[in-house]
């Protein structure tokens, strides 16, 4: 590829990815900016981030923090990286779960918190440290045949409590995944524990 072809190339992903709104994360509404962003910035390349723009789930990318007071983070998915990439995920197979990461200080703690719905509409939550709230809802997803696969999307970053951040947990129902070879949902499955991994040691 030529220099004036990789220019042109690169100009056009570019202008693909601003045109990509929800990839484009808004702080404005956060009470501290800064403590959203050193939180958010915890979980770069850690979670796996899925656009319903493109149907795609991005499994390495960086955050790009404007210099500016105002401005959205943007995510920026590493293109190089073709095979953590992954096609074709339909909207309908990224769901809600209700669970939230969030800073132990705002239970008066260190480190990474879960706070996990319960398993019925009138029981209640439970905030737990990261690891154990991991296990927990891995336990839970398999003794219902299913997987846990957490993922974010835009606006799964929010305040919580007490003005400080969180991160909504959204999750890729395997159900719905039907039309992919099997191979691809392994590597997909595989991307997102890899990450665990690493925010489980982090967390």
């Amino acid at each position: 590829m030529s220099s004036s072809s990789s220019a042109a190339y690169a100009a056009a992903r570019w202008a693909e990815l601003e045109r990509q709104g929800d990839l484009a994360w808004d702080l404005d509404a956060i009470g501290n900016r800064s403590e959203a962003i050193a939180f958010l910035m915890r979980f770069e390349n850690r979670l796996c981030v899925y656009s319903g723009y493109v149907e795609k789930l991005y499994s390495t990318y960086s955050f790009v923090v404007p210099e500016e007071e105002h401005g959205s983070i943007t995510i920026l998915p590493d293109e190089q990286a073709w095979y953590d990439t992954f096609h074709d995920i339909p909207v309908e197979a990224v769901e809600p779960t209700g669970v939230h990461i969030l800073p132990g200080e705002t239970m008066g703690h260190t480190g990474l918190y879960l706070k996990v719905p319960g398993e019925h509409p009138l029981a209640a939550s439970k905030e737990l440290p990261f690891q154990d709230g991991l296990k927990l809802l891995i336990q839970r997803y398999q003794a219902k045949n299913d997987c846990f696969l957490p993922v974010l999307i835009k606006g799964d970053l929010r305040e919580y409590e007490d003005r400080m951040p969180s991160l909504h947990l959204h999750r890729i129902n395997p159900a719905k995944l039907a039309h992919i070879a099997p191979l691809t949902v392994d590597a997909i499955r595989a991307a997102i524990a890899d990450h665990l991994i690493g925010l489980f040691r982090q967390g």
